[in-house]
């Protein structure tokens, strides 16, 4: 967990300010900076989670929107097939009178 990694790094940094060991000050430093590091892959993992949410929203929607349109499509062309099926009795009427 990144707090544990601060805290660490932070009492390294003052042992090694106490002691006046560069080396345990600069291991202490890494330490907080690796903590700072795990708590903004966390949120970078959490905001990317989020996005993936979002975009399988849209998809979704998108998915349902395509549809809807192709169900009107279809209703459309069932129309037309009508239409040409009315007329195409009608020539025949009309064949049989003439």
């Amino acid at each position: 967990m990144g707090i544990t990694d601060k805290i660490t790094g932070r009492a390294k940094q003052a042992a090694g300010d106490l002691a006046g060991a560069d080396s345990i000050k600069q291991e202490g430093r890494d330490e907080e900076r690796k903590g700072e590091a795990k708590d903004q892959l966390r949120q970078d993992e959490a905001r990317a989670e989020q996005e993936q949410s979002k975009a399988e929203a849209r998809k979704e929607e998108a998915q349902r929107h395509a549809d809807q349109v192709a169900e009107q499509e279809d209703q459309r062309a069932a129309q037309q097939e009508d239409m040409a099926e009315h007329r195409a009795h009608e020539v025949e009427d009309l064949e049989r009178r003439t």
